[in-house]
């Protein structure tokens, strides 16, 4: 199937692919090698998803109550014996009212930032005017509360402090550098196609297309990839740990302590993943990856027959999709097609990592649920009658209840991608909870 796409300098595809047939001394390469056929895809069956704000309020609710619960452990009181001089759960009077406002301030600024952009209607150019305003507007506020807040600190304890509370701000920019829109956003769209959040997928035959749009779908995975992994650090830095450093001349259990901050940040961690990488997402990178296909090196083995594969392989060129079983030879190796259709670049990292870990995405939703089962379960067993305290129990039992709803949507999305993609594949027909979602034809 030949295309006629011009390039920058005006030049069309077809003279491009003449002047790289000359280049090798070879013929000049087709479009698609026999064999190759556009991709079949299962349509996704229609579940609800979690909007942003509501995303946001129970990260929100989740961040809050771990801080919550993290005074509980340290400032707490023995408020129910007749000798005690309090009536209060905790000693409030001891907290810091600066560290309450920035604890404040960091959890719940993506949800106020949220409600603010899901304010602004007007048409397409008017309304990114006013986001960009609300943007700059809104995050040049919180930055200078959480600079006076800080410094309220500063004057009242020491330079060590400093560094506490500066650290994720270096951090931050090491990993996003000076952008202001992952810091206001979990969520934050790339340059390119995206409806509602979410990268489009254009099903086409143009190899060099399908690359753009993998590396598009690669840079999105990693910039969500690195959004997961700071989001989770920072509410268990701030939410567990920098009360922790706060508490001046306060005895505490310092093991309890620690134990909430890292069931905080594993909390954290499957919430985000949950909301970052929901099962619609995943079969976008699938959808793509079956046009990208994947290369395995086949001249590792110095047998004969190897020089009967190289002498019948194919150059291979960037302007053709290879089908299933084709060989090509590329920067001195062989390497023959595993995918339906294959536009991989051979050798290519990237595209291979990229191959193998959205194939079959219903691995990664398993590992999840798995993984999240299994600290559920280590929660539910620290709670030892031998050493149990009712703070303690609190601070499991809060996050051991926030976290069920990041396992049941990992376990749906498992069994919603499992049945998928044998519906893909040609097996055994859905079941019946999908059946009137899945239609029995190929998109």
């Amino acid at each position: 199937m030949a295309y006629e796409e011009r390039s920058s300098d005006g030049s069309s595809s077809s003279e491009a692919q003449d002047v790289y047939a000359n280049m090798v001394g070879g013929k000049t390469p087709p479009a698609q090698t026999p064999g190759s056929t556009m991709p079949k895809h299962v349509p996704f069956p229609e579940h609800s998803n979690t909007s942003e704000w509501l995303s946001e309020l129970i990260m929100c609710a989740f961040t809050m109550g771990a801080a919550i619960v993290q005074f509980i452990n340290i400032y707490r009181t023995n408020w129910w014996l007749s000798q005690a001089h309090t009536r209060h759960m905790v000693n409030i009077e001891l907290i810091d009212p600066y560290l309450r406002y920035l604890i404040l301030i960091l959890n719940t600024r993506r949800l106020v930032y949220c409600v603010l952009l899901a304010k602004v209607k007007a048409n397409e150019k008017t309304q990114h005017i006013i986001r960009t305003a609300i943007k700059y507007t809104f995050g040049g506020l919180v930055q200078l509360g959480l600079g006076l807040c800080a410094l309220k600190l500063y004057q009242k304890h020491s330079y060590v402090l400093l560094l506490f509370l500066t650290y994720p701000v270096i951090i931050y920019l090491l990993i996003f550098g000076f952008q202001l829109e992952p810091f206001l956003r979990t969520r934050f769209e790339l340059p390119g196609v995206y409806i509602n959040d979410m990268p489009v997928h254009s099903c086409t035959t143009n190899a060099v297309r399908i690359r753009e749009e993998i590396e598009t779908l690669r840079h999105d995975f990693n910039k969500r990839f690195k959004q997961l992994i700071f989001t989770s650090m920072l509410n268990a830095y701030y939410s567990g740990l920098v009360p922790c450093c706060l508490a001046v001349n306060v005895n505490y259990n310092v093991m309890r302590a620690a134990q909430h901050c890292i069931i905080v940040c594993l909390g954290a961690f499957s919430l985000c993943a949950a909301y970052l990488y929901p099962a619609r997402y995943s079969d976008i990178l699938h959808r793509a990856t079956l046009h990208l296909g994947c290369w395995q090196r086949i001249d590792r083995d110095p047998a004969p027959s190897q020089l009967i594969v190289a002498a019948s392989a194919f150059t291979w060129s960037k302007f053709t999709a290879y089908g299933h079983g084709i060989v090509v030879k590329h920067n001195g190796g062989l390497y023959r097609s595993l995918g339906l259709v294959t536009v991989a670049t051979p050798g290519n990292a990237s595209h291979v990592r990229f191959y193998k870990l959205f194939h079959n995405p219903t691995v990664i939703y398993s590992t999840l649920a798995t993984l999240q089962a299994a600290i559920l379960l280590v929660e539910i067993a620290s709670l030892s009658p031998a050493t149990i305290e009712w703070h303690f129990v609190l601070s499991i039992s809060f996050v051991a209840f926030t976290s069920m709803g990041a396992f049941f949507k990992l376990v749906r999305d498992y069994l919603i991608t499992k049945d998928l993609y044998k519906a893909e594949h040609g097996s055994t027909p859905p079941e019946r909870p999908f059946k009137l979602s899945l239609r029995s034809e190929f998109m």
